[in-house]
Protein backbone atom coordinates (compact mmCIF):
# COMPACT_ATOMS: atom_id res chain seq x y z
CA UNK A 1 0.00 0.00 0.00
CA UNK A 2 1.27 3.77 -0.50
CA UNK A 3 2.16 6.25 1.81
CA UNK A 4 -0.42 8.42 2.58
CA UNK A 5 0.69 12.38 1.37
CA UNK A 6 0.17 14.37 4.53
CA UNK A 7 0.11 18.49 3.99
CA UNK A 8 1.34 19.86 7.36
CA UNK A 9 -0.35 23.28 8.35
CA UNK A 10 1.69 25.53 10.35
CA UNK A 11 5.42 25.86 10.72
CA UNK A 12 6.02 26.44 13.88
CA UNK A 13 4.85 23.06 16.30
CA UNK A 14 4.07 21.98 12.35
CA UNK A 15 8.04 20.76 12.49
CA UNK A 16 7.14 18.30 15.24
CA UNK A 17 4.72 16.76 12.73
CA UNK A 18 7.62 16.80 9.98
CA UNK A 19 9.89 15.08 12.16
CA UNK A 20 7.05 12.41 12.86
CA UNK A 21 6.26 11.78 8.86
CA UNK A 22 10.08 11.86 8.48
CA UNK A 23 10.16 8.94 10.76
CA UNK A 24 7.91 6.59 9.14
CA UNK A 25 8.53 6.76 5.62
CA UNK A 26 6.34 3.36 4.58
CA UNK A 27 3.62 4.70 6.40
CA UNK A 28 3.52 8.89 5.22
CA UNK A 29 4.98 10.99 3.13
CA UNK A 30 5.63 14.93 3.60
CA UNK A 31 3.22 15.89 0.48
CA UNK A 32 3.61 19.88 1.12
CA UNK A 33 3.64 22.83 3.64
CA UNK A 34 1.10 24.99 4.23
CA UNK A 35 1.47 28.13 5.53
CA UNK A 36 0.96 32.63 4.94
CA UNK A 37 5.22 32.39 3.49
CA UNK A 38 6.64 33.42 5.79
CA UNK A 39 10.90 33.40 6.31
CA UNK A 40 10.43 30.38 8.61
CA UNK A 41 8.08 29.17 6.24
CA UNK A 42 9.96 29.08 3.51
CA UNK A 43 12.84 28.12 4.70
CA UNK A 44 11.31 24.87 6.22
CA UNK A 45 9.65 23.62 2.53
CA UNK A 46 13.20 24.31 1.04
CA UNK A 47 14.92 22.32 3.62
CA UNK A 48 12.28 19.60 3.34
CA UNK A 49 12.28 19.93 -0.71
CA UNK A 50 7.89 20.20 -0.84
CA UNK A 51 5.95 22.79 -1.99
CA UNK A 52 4.45 25.47 -0.15
CA UNK A 53 1.43 26.65 -0.73
CA UNK A 54 -0.38 29.72 0.69
CA UNK A 55 -3.87 28.69 0.18
CA UNK A 56 -5.98 25.29 0.57
CA UNK A 57 -7.29 26.39 -3.20
CA UNK A 58 -3.62 26.40 -4.53
CA UNK A 59 -2.88 22.63 -3.45
CA UNK A 60 -1.74 19.64 -5.64
CA UNK A 61 -4.99 17.13 -6.02
CA UNK A 62 -2.70 14.31 -4.04
CA UNK A 63 -3.13 15.22 -0.63
CA UNK A 64 -4.68 12.60 1.51
CA UNK A 65 -4.69 14.22 5.20
CA UNK A 66 -3.84 17.56 6.42
CA UNK A 67 -1.82 18.11 9.98
CA UNK A 68 -3.46 21.07 10.86
CA UNK A 69 -1.07 23.10 13.97
CA UNK A 70 -2.05 26.77 12.85
CA UNK A 71 -4.11 27.67 16.09
CA UNK A 72 -7.39 29.68 15.77
CA UNK A 73 -6.64 31.66 12.57
CA UNK A 74 -6.66 28.13 11.13
CA UNK A 75 -10.06 27.47 11.25
CA UNK A 76 -11.11 28.38 7.86
CA UNK A 77 -8.30 26.25 6.12
CA UNK A 78 -9.69 23.61 7.88
CA UNK A 79 -13.02 23.67 6.39
CA UNK A 80 -11.82 24.08 3.06
CA UNK A 81 -9.90 20.93 3.89
CA UNK A 82 -12.28 19.41 4.82
CA UNK A 83 -14.95 20.44 2.42
CA UNK A 84 -12.46 18.73 -0.23
CA UNK A 85 -12.53 15.98 1.34
CA UNK A 86 -9.25 15.59 2.87
CA UNK A 87 -8.93 14.43 6.51
CA UNK A 88 -7.50 16.31 8.94
CA UNK A 89 -5.61 15.79 12.52
CA UNK A 90 -6.20 19.01 14.16
CA UNK A 91 -3.87 20.31 17.46
CA UNK A 92 -5.85 21.07 20.28
CA UNK A 93 -7.40 22.99 21.91
CA UNK A 94 -10.52 23.26 20.12
CA UNK A 95 -14.02 24.85 21.09
CA UNK A 96 -16.45 22.99 20.90
CA UNK A 97 -18.29 25.35 18.46
CA UNK A 98 -15.55 24.62 16.34
CA UNK A 99 -15.49 20.72 16.64
CA UNK A 100 -19.19 20.78 15.56
CA UNK A 101 -18.97 22.41 12.49
CA UNK A 102 -15.87 21.00 11.59
CA UNK A 103 -17.50 17.63 12.19
CA UNK A 104 -20.76 18.28 9.87
CA UNK A 105 -17.65 19.62 7.02
CA UNK A 106 -16.31 16.55 7.57
CA UNK A 107 -19.56 13.97 7.38
CA UNK A 108 -20.63 15.95 4.29
CA UNK A 109 -17.34 14.86 2.39
CA UNK A 110 -16.95 12.03 3.57
CA UNK A 111 -13.54 13.02 5.72
CA UNK A 112 -12.69 12.41 8.93
CA UNK A 113 -11.79 15.12 11.58
CA UNK A 114 -9.68 14.44 14.75
CA UNK A 115 -8.03 16.13 17.39
CA UNK A 116 -4.98 15.74 18.62
CA UNK A 117 -4.42 15.74 22.30
CA UNK A 118 -1.48 14.60 22.28
CA UNK A 119 0.25 13.77 25.58
CA UNK A 120 -2.47 11.07 26.53
CA UNK A 121 0.28 8.31 24.03
CA UNK A 122 2.94 9.38 25.89
CA UNK A 123 4.84 6.58 28.12
CA UNK A 124 3.34 7.84 31.74
CA UNK A 125 0.05 8.97 30.73
CA UNK A 126 -0.46 5.55 29.14
CA UNK A 127 0.39 3.80 31.76
CA UNK A 128 -1.44 5.58 34.15
CA UNK A 129 -4.68 5.21 31.72
CA UNK A 130 -4.13 1.60 31.54
CA UNK A 131 -3.83 1.01 34.84
CA UNK A 132 -7.01 3.57 35.85
CA UNK A 133 -9.25 1.07 33.46
CA UNK A 134 -7.92 -1.62 35.59
CA UNK A 135 -9.00 -0.30 38.65
CA UNK A 136 -11.94 0.86 37.17
CA UNK A 137 -12.96 -3.38 36.24
CA UNK A 138 -13.57 -3.49 39.67
CA UNK A 139 -14.75 -0.16 40.97
CA UNK A 140 -15.78 3.72 39.77
CA UNK A 141 -13.38 6.48 41.04
CA UNK A 142 -14.40 8.12 44.10
CA UNK A 143 -12.57 11.03 43.35
CA UNK A 144 -10.12 13.03 40.62
CA UNK A 145 -7.47 15.99 41.70
CA UNK A 146 -6.17 17.90 39.02
CA UNK A 147 -3.04 20.73 39.13
CA UNK A 148 -2.66 22.11 35.54
CA UNK A 149 -1.92 25.59 33.49
CA UNK A 150 -4.16 26.84 31.42
CA UNK A 151 -2.16 25.68 28.48
CA UNK A 152 -2.14 22.08 29.39
CA UNK A 153 -5.76 21.70 30.66
CA UNK A 154 -6.79 20.31 27.60
CA UNK A 155 -4.62 17.52 27.48
CA UNK A 156 -5.15 16.74 30.81
CA UNK A 157 -9.05 16.40 30.13
CA UNK A 158 -7.98 14.45 27.30
CA UNK A 159 -6.22 11.89 29.48
CA UNK A 160 -9.15 12.32 32.25
CA UNK A 161 -11.97 11.26 29.16
CA UNK A 162 -10.22 8.29 28.18
CA UNK A 163 -10.60 6.44 31.87
CA UNK A 164 -14.16 8.07 32.63
CA UNK A 165 -17.43 6.46 30.82
CA UNK A 166 -18.58 10.49 30.57
CA UNK A 167 -17.87 13.68 31.43
CA UNK A 168 -21.76 14.50 31.43
CA UNK A 169 -23.52 16.11 33.35
CA UNK A 170 -20.79 17.75 34.97
CA UNK A 171 -21.10 20.92 37.39
CA UNK A 172 -17.92 23.52 38.04
CA UNK A 173 -17.97 26.33 39.73
CA UNK A 174 -14.88 28.64 40.51
CA UNK A 175 -14.34 28.65 44.36
CA UNK A 176 -11.02 30.25 44.43
CA UNK A 177 -8.68 32.72 43.09
CA UNK A 178 -5.03 33.64 44.48
CA UNK A 179 -2.60 34.31 42.13
CA UNK A 180 -1.56 32.41 39.69
CA UNK A 181 -3.56 29.55 40.70
CA UNK A 182 -7.48 29.50 40.11
CA UNK A 183 -9.88 26.65 42.00
CA UNK A 184 -12.19 24.98 40.28
CA UNK A 185 -14.64 22.28 42.07
CA UNK A 186 -17.59 20.02 40.90
CA UNK A 187 -17.95 16.84 39.02
CA UNK A 188 -17.53 15.48 35.87
CA UNK A 189 -20.01 12.49 35.69
CA UNK A 190 -20.97 11.98 38.95
CA UNK A 191 -16.85 12.23 40.83
CA UNK A 192 -16.36 14.94 42.60
CA UNK A 193 -13.36 16.86 40.52
CA UNK A 194 -11.00 19.65 41.38
CA UNK A 195 -9.00 21.61 38.99
CA UNK A 196 -6.27 24.06 40.08
CA UNK A 197 -5.49 25.62 37.51
CA UNK A 198 -2.62 28.23 36.30
CA UNK A 199 -3.89 31.09 34.83
CA UNK A 200 -0.54 32.33 32.77
CA UNK A 201 -2.86 34.29 30.74
CA UNK A 202 -3.28 38.00 31.21
CA UNK A 203 -5.52 40.44 29.74
CA UNK A 204 -4.78 41.81 26.30
CA UNK A 205 -1.64 39.23 26.11
CA UNK A 206 -1.51 35.52 24.64
CA UNK A 207 -1.04 32.31 27.02
CA UNK A 208 3.23 31.80 26.96
CA UNK A 209 4.15 29.27 24.91
CA UNK A 210 4.76 25.45 25.47
CA UNK A 211 8.22 25.41 27.75
CA UNK A 212 7.57 29.00 28.82
CA UNK A 213 9.68 29.57 32.19
CA UNK A 214 6.71 30.87 33.91
CA UNK A 215 4.67 27.87 34.05
CA UNK A 216 5.61 26.26 37.64
CA UNK A 217 4.16 22.56 36.37
CA UNK A 218 2.79 21.20 33.33
CA UNK A 219 0.03 18.51 35.43
CA UNK A 220 -0.58 16.05 37.89
CA UNK A 221 -3.56 14.30 37.88
CA UNK A 222 -4.68 12.16 41.15
CA UNK A 223 -8.06 9.47 41.09
CA UNK A 224 -8.88 7.95 44.33
CA UNK A 225 -10.44 4.67 44.42
CA UNK A 226 -11.60 3.24 47.54
CA UNK A 227 -8.33 0.66 47.32
CA UNK A 228 -5.98 3.61 46.94
CA UNK A 229 -4.82 6.89 44.79
CA UNK A 230 -3.57 6.65 41.43
CA UNK A 231 -0.85 9.52 40.72
CA UNK A 232 0.80 10.71 37.29
CA UNK A 233 2.99 13.10 38.80
CA UNK A 234 3.90 14.88 35.66
CA UNK A 235 3.65 14.47 31.56
CA UNK A 236 7.12 12.41 32.08
CA UNK A 237 6.15 10.01 34.90
CA UNK A 238 6.19 8.76 37.49
CA UNK A 239 2.92 7.08 37.85
CA UNK A 240 2.22 6.53 41.67
CA UNK A 241 -0.12 3.97 43.53
CA UNK A 242 -0.81 4.43 46.75
CA UNK A 243 -2.50 1.74 48.70
CA UNK A 244 -5.99 3.10 51.38
CA UNK A 245 -3.50 3.04 54.48
CA UNK A 246 -6.74 1.55 56.40
CA UNK A 247 -7.29 -0.75 53.95
CA UNK A 248 -3.61 -1.83 54.05
CA UNK A 249 -3.23 -2.41 58.19
CA UNK A 250 -1.76 -5.63 59.10
CA UNK A 251 -0.75 -6.32 55.32
CA UNK A 252 2.55 -7.15 53.73
CA UNK A 253 2.05 -5.72 50.60
CA UNK A 254 3.79 -2.12 50.33
CA UNK A 255 2.08 0.51 50.69
CA UNK A 256 2.95 2.60 47.62
CA UNK A 257 4.56 1.48 44.04
CA UNK A 258 5.82 2.65 40.71
CA UNK A 259 3.60 1.91 38.09
CA UNK A 260 5.71 3.83 35.58
CA UNK A 261 8.94 4.97 36.71
CA UNK A 262 11.40 5.02 34.01
CA UNK A 263 14.05 8.01 34.43
CA UNK A 264 12.95 10.36 31.89
CA UNK A 265 14.95 13.46 30.54
CA UNK A 266 14.01 16.29 28.05
CA UNK A 267 15.63 14.68 24.92
CA UNK A 268 13.51 11.58 25.74
CA UNK A 269 10.33 13.24 25.99
CA UNK A 270 10.48 15.10 22.96
CA UNK A 271 10.95 12.23 21.18
CA UNK A 272 8.06 10.25 22.80
CA UNK A 273 6.17 13.49 21.85
CA UNK A 274 7.51 13.12 17.93
CA UNK A 275 5.83 10.02 18.35
CA UNK A 276 2.68 10.47 19.73
CA UNK A 277 2.22 12.88 16.72
CA UNK A 278 3.17 10.11 14.65
CA UNK A 279 0.58 7.52 16.56
CA UNK A 280 -2.15 10.25 15.93
CA UNK A 281 -1.42 10.15 12.33
CA UNK A 282 -1.25 6.43 12.00
CA UNK A 283 -4.32 6.43 13.83
CA UNK A 284 -6.12 8.69 11.37
CA UNK A 285 -4.59 6.92 8.32
CA UNK A 286 -6.13 3.40 9.65
CA UNK A 287 -9.54 5.48 10.03
CA UNK A 288 -9.35 6.68 6.57
CA UNK A 289 -8.58 3.15 4.83
CA UNK A 290 -11.07 1.20 6.90
CA UNK A 291 -13.72 3.85 8.15
CA UNK A 292 -12.89 2.66 11.93
CA UNK A 293 -13.04 5.45 14.62
CA UNK A 294 -11.12 5.07 17.79
CA UNK A 295 -12.54 5.81 21.18
CA UNK A 296 -10.57 8.55 21.62
CA UNK A 297 -12.15 10.47 18.22
CA UNK A 298 -15.69 9.77 18.65
CA UNK A 299 -17.78 12.73 18.41
CA UNK A 300 -18.88 12.32 21.97
CA UNK A 301 -15.33 11.97 23.73
CA UNK A 302 -13.82 15.16 21.66
CA UNK A 303 -17.19 17.16 22.34
CA UNK A 304 -17.06 16.26 25.85
CA UNK A 305 -13.21 17.43 26.29
CA UNK A 306 -13.93 20.78 24.86
CA UNK A 307 -16.95 21.25 26.70
CA UNK A 308 -15.31 20.78 29.98
CA UNK A 309 -12.13 22.65 28.89
CA UNK A 310 -14.33 25.65 28.05
CA UNK A 311 -15.97 25.61 30.88
CA UNK A 312 -13.61 25.85 33.38
CA UNK A 313 -11.71 28.32 30.74
CA UNK A 314 -14.68 30.67 30.77
CA UNK A 315 -14.85 30.44 34.90
CA UNK A 316 -11.37 31.52 34.81
CA UNK A 317 -11.11 33.92 32.22
CA UNK A 318 -14.17 35.89 34.34
CA UNK A 319 -11.30 36.71 36.44
CA UNK A 320 -8.33 37.81 34.80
Amino acid sequence: MKPARVLVCGTNYGQMYIQAIEGAPRLCVLAGILALGSTRSREVAKVCRVPLYRTVEDLAQNVDIACAAMGAPGADAILRLLDRGIHVLCEHPQTPDSIKTALESAASSGAYFYVNGHFATLKAASAFIKHCNLLRQSTDPSFIDVLVTDRSLYAALDILRRVAKTFQPSELALCNHFLPFSVVQGTLGTVPATFQVQRSRKKGRNTPRDGDPSYLVDFRIAIGFPSGVLTLVSIAGPVIWNSNYSRSLGAEKPMWNSIYGRPTTSCDLHKQRVWANLDAIRCLIKSAREHVVPPQQNPRHILEVSLVWERIGTLIDGHL
